[in-house]
């Protein structure tokens, strides 16, 4: 597919998404092409999961499990 640039050196690139929704890109060029990878944000509060990975791998079990309806409440181990 060709694109064209507009009069202010633009690129709609709405024809070529598959996520509309996606409004953050990082940018970079390697061997003469411009690679566009789609981003989103994450808030810091958030950040942290994203760098534990054996948490992020323990909250993407707990949402399959819910998405399959197997959920049930948490019981700790220690004693009241």
């Amino acid at each position: 597919m060709l694109l064209t640039m507009d009069s202010r050196k633009r690129i709609p690139l709405a024809k070529i998404l598959p996520d509309k929704n996606v409004t953050l890109f990082d940018a970079r060029l390697e061997g003469g092409k411009i690679i566009l990878e789609p981003m989103r944000a994450v808030p810091d509060r958030e950040a942290w999961l994203y760098k534990n990975p054996k948490a992020l791998d323990s909250v993407l079990k707990g949402l399959k499990d819910s998405a399959k309806g197997r959920i049930g409440l948490y019981k700790s181990k220690e004693k009241d």
